[in-house]
């Protein structure tokens, strides 16, 4: 590729760099889906729990049973949210105190988001430099190529 001592060790030293800043920024891609699927259940949750303040015990609702499904029911208690505290644990807690935990585990999310955001932008800086590093060495093998010809140049 060049000339220059080292030039396609260096080239290719740089490519697998490229492609391992490429395979954590996917994977950084896939953590920022499924953080803005989280925030967007944490909402969700919130703004259910906040509707508990003007629904009526013995309302009829409905109960999402996932997947975008749902049955009808009716409110027994507006008072009692449980919540899911991970590992196939729940507890039960007031609606006041289930808003203010929804609340705290969005920021965290949104948080978290926040930077994975900061690191796929400094991944992305990195690998702006490597193409910046490889246009510089594309260039170079060309004006190499171009002062030292082909052997057909002034041939009849």
């Amino acid at each position: 590729m060049s000339s220059a001592p080292g030039g396609e060790e260096e080239v290719r030293r740089l490519l697998a760099t490229y492609q391992q800043y490429q395979a954590q920024a996917d994977g950084i891609m896939h953590q920022l889906s499924l953080t803005q699927m989280t925030a967007e259940g944490l909402e969700r949750a919130l703004l259910a729990v906040e509707a508990l303040d003007t629904a009526q015990v013995g309302q009829e609702i409905l109960v999402p049973i996932g997947s975008g499904s749902f049955i009808h029911g009716s409110l027994a208690s507006k008072e009692k949210v449980v919540l899911n505290v991970g590992a196939g644990v729940s507890i039960e807690k007031t609606a006041a105190e289930a808003k203010d935990i929804l609340k705290v585990r969005k920021a965290e999310v949104l948080e978290g988001s926040k930077k994975l955001n900061e690191v796929l932008a400094k991944i992305d800086q990195e690998m702006q430099k490597i193409q910046a590093i490889m246009q510089q060495f594309e260039e170079g093998a060309q004006q190499h190529q171009h002062q030292h010809g082909t052997g057909s140049e002034g041939v009849v």
